[in-house]
Parts: structure tokens; sequence; C-alpha cells
């Protein structure tokens, strides 16, 4: 049960090359200079904000609750609820 597959079309091998030509000049552009350059912008980005930030020291914060409180119902999905419970009385 070996498929074959068919040969690329000239359309398709041209974009192929274009799209790795692309990535290839991407590549280039991405080093160990331009890793600390970025770094640094994002480290002067967060000192120019932190007067906006809020001091969590104090709160008590946990990103997970173990699933002991469930989420709030979608407006979407309340709406379908309530289609399909209309869609259910009419049938009966």
């Amino acid at each position: 049960m070996d498929k074959q597959l068919e040969q690329e079309s000239e359309k398709i091998k041209r974009a192929r090359e274009k799209l790795k030509k692309r990535l290839d000049l991407i590549d280039d552009k991405i080093n160990n200079n331009e890793i600390k350059k970025k770094s640094n912008e994002i480290h002067k980005w967060i000192a120019r904000h932190a007067s906006n930030r809020t001091v969590l020291k104090n709160k008590g914060i946990s990103l997970f609750d173990e699933n002991r409180n469930t989420a709030q119902i979608s407006g979407n999905v309340s709406k379908l609820v309530k289609n399909l419970e209309k869609k259910i009385n009419l049938d009966k």
C-alpha cells in the first residue's frame, strides 16, 4: 500500500526556494549582538514602566485554584444552552 507522491510542480519548487531564502535571511539577522540589543531594550522598557507596576509582595495571588472553583459560563455558551432548551421543549 505504498503511495507514491507526485513530484512538485515548478511553481511549488520556486515558492519553496523563495521561502527558504527568506528564512535564511531572517536567520542571518539573528545573532548574539541582536539578542543582547533586544534584551537591553526589554530591560529599559521594564525600568521605564516600573512606576506602573503593582507590588505583589503583600497580596495573596495564585494562578490556579486546583479546580476548586469553576469558571463562569460565557455569554455564547449560555445563549446556546437557552436555544437548546427551547428546542427540546418545542420537540416535546
